[in-house]
C-alpha cells in the first residue's frame, strides 16, 4: 500500500530578531501530529540573528529550508536603535535605507524573490507568520506574489493586535489581502476584534488558536541560577523574559522595585530582579538603574538561548506590558512551569490570566502602573500560601495552551482552508 502523498505547507516569517511568534514556527516544523499530515517546507528573511535562533532550536540545517535574501529594514533599523549615538544622527542613518523603501525598490525586489520561491516550492498551502498587522511588510508581498503565480490556498497569522491605517492606499491594500487570504489566525478575542475594526477584515475568516509554548527540559536548576547570579540561596527572585523596549514595561517595574526599597517594604538584601532579554533600551536601563542605585539587585542578563531555566528559577513572573501586545508564548511558559505571575491586564494576556485565580492582572494605565505593581509585588511577597496557589493553578491552565492542542487545532484549520 503506498504512502498517503501529504499537503506541502509553506511557512513565511519574517522578523528582525528571533522571538515569541518565531518559536511558535519551530515548534509547527517540530509537531508531531502537524508532520504525520503535511509536509512542511520553511522560509524566512536570512540574517545572522535569525539563524542563531534558528540553531539554537536544531533547525538550521533542514533540507527542506528556504532562507530569502530580502529587502528590509527592520533588523537594520533596530541595529541602528542599538547605538549609543543621539536620535540625530539615528535618523540621518536611516534615510538612505528609508528612501529605498519608500520609492518600492524592496517591494519589487521582494516580489520577484518570491515569485521565484513558489514556483519553485509549489506548495498547496502557504501559511505566513506575522508579528503585527501590517508588521512585516515582505508577509503581504507573498500574497500579490501567490495572487500572480500559483493561487495555494493562505493562512495568515497574526500575532500581535492591527494597527490603525495611515493611508487611502492601505485600505485598497487591506481589501486585496481580505479577498485573497483564505483564513487568518490570532490567539484572542482582542486580536480579532482589532483585525475587524482596524483593517475591515472579514470576521468569518479569523480564526482564534490558543498559542502554546512547549515547556523543555531545564539545563541549569534554581541552585545553578542564583549562583550564577551571586545571590544568596534565600533569595527571592523576580524574572521578566522579553525584549527590552518601552512596549515590554520594563522602566515601570523597575520603578516599583526602587519604591519598595525606599519605603522598607522589601528587604533589599532578599530581593533581586532578572531581566532575560536584548532590544534597544538596553543601553538606557543600565543607566537608569545604575542611577537609582540598584545595580546590586536589578540583572539586566541580554538574551539567553535557555531563558526558560530562569523563569523555572524564579519566585514570581511579571509581565508589565503597555501596549502591542497580544498573547506572550513566556506567559505561557510561566503557567506551565507553575509560577504566580503579574502581568497586564489587557489583549490576550487577561484571556489567559484570572486575577486571584491563575495570576494576578493590574491595569497597565500608565499613571497608575508603578503604584499598581509595587502593591502586587508586596502582597503576593508577604503571602507565600497565596503564590503557591497561584503557581498550583497557573499549572492546571496550561493544559489550555499544550502543544498538542495547539497541534490539532492547526491540523483542523489546514484541512478545512485546503478543501474550501
Amino acid at each position: 500500500m503506498k504512502n498517503k502523498v501529504k499537503n506541502r505547507v509553506l511557512i513565511f516569517t519574517d522578523c528582525y530578531i528571533y522571538g515569541g511568534s518565531e518559536k511558535l514556527m519551530a515548534f509547527l516544523l517540530k509537531n508531531e501530529i502537524l508532520n504525520d499530515h503535511f509536509e512542511f517546507l520553511y522560509s524566512y528573511r536570512k540574517h545572522k540573528e535569525y539563524e542563531v535562533g534558528l540553531k539554537n532550536e536544531g533547525l538550521l540545517d533542514r533540507e527542506s529550508n528556504f532562507p530569502l535574501s530580502l529587502m528590509s529594514n527592520n533588523t537594520l533599523f533596530y541595529r541602528i536603535n542599538l547605538l549609543t549615538i543621539s536620535k540625530y544622527l539615528k535618523g540621518v542613518m536611516k534615510v538612505p535605507s528609508f528612501l529605498l523603501e519608500k520609492f518600492k525598490i524592496y517591494f519589487s525586489w521582494n516580489l520577484f524573490k518570491f515569485i521565484i520561491l513558489l514556483i519553485r516550492t509549489k506548495p498547496d498551502i502557504i501559511h505566513i507568520n506575522n508579528g503585527g498587522y501590517p508588521g512585516a511588510s515582505s508577509c503581504s508581498v507573498v500574497v500579490l506574489a501567490n495572487y500572480l503565480t500559483i493561487k495555494a490556498k493562505i493562512i495568515y497569522q497574526v500575532n500581535n493586535q492591527a494597527l490603525d491605517r495611515k493611508s487611502y492606499f492601505e485600505k485598497i491594500y487591506d481589501q486585496f489581502i481580505n479577498k485573497n487570504v483564505n483564513g487568518f489566525i490570532n490567539a484572542s478575542f482582542r486580536a480579532k476584534q482589532r483585525l475587524v475594526e482596524a483593517r475591515d477584515f472579514d470576521s468569518d475568516k479569523i480564526f482564534l488558536v490558543n498559542n502554546c509554548a512547549p515547556l523543555p527540559v531545564i539545563k541549569n536548576n534554581r541552585a545553578e541560577i542564583l549562583k550564577e547570579l551571586k545571590i544568596p540561596s534565600d533569595s527571592f527572585l523576580i524574572v521578566q523574559v522579553a525584549f527590552l523596549s518601552e512596549r515590554k514595561g520594563q522602566k515601570y517595574l523597575i520603578d516599583a522595585l526602587s519604591e519598595l526599597f525606599k519605603k522598607e517594604l522589601l528587604p533589599a538584601k532578599n530581593i533581586y530582579c532578572a531581566f532575560i532579554g536584548n532590544g534597544e533600551q538596553e543601553d538606557y536601563l543600565k543607566e537608569y538603574i545604575n542611577e537609582l542605585g540598584l545595580a546590586s539587585n536589578i540583572f539586566i542578563l541580554g538574551y539567553k538561548s535557555n531563558s526558560e531555566d530562569y523563569i523555572a528559577a524564579c519566585d514570581l513572573f511579571l509581565l508589565p506590558s503597555i501596549k502591542d501586545e497580544d498573547m506572550p508564548l513566556v506567559l505561557l511558559s510561566a503557567l506551565g512551569y507553575g509560577k504566580p505571575i503579574i502581568a497586564s491586564d489587557f489583549a490576550g494576556i487577561s484571556q489567559v490570566l484570572d486575577t486571584n485565580v491563575n495570576g494576578v492582572l493590574v491595569s497597565n494605565e500608565l499613571s497608575t502602573l508603578v503604584n499598581n505593581l509595587s502593591t502586587q509585588i508586596y502582597l503576593l511577597y508577604k503571602d507565600e500560601n497565596f503564590r503557591t496557589l497561584l503557581g498550583v493553578n497557573a499549572k492546571k491552565t496550561y493544559i489550555n495552551y499544550s502543544p498538542e492542542n495547539y497541534g490539532l487545532k492547526l491540523k483542523q484549520i489546514y484541512d478545512k482552508i485546503y478543501g474550501s
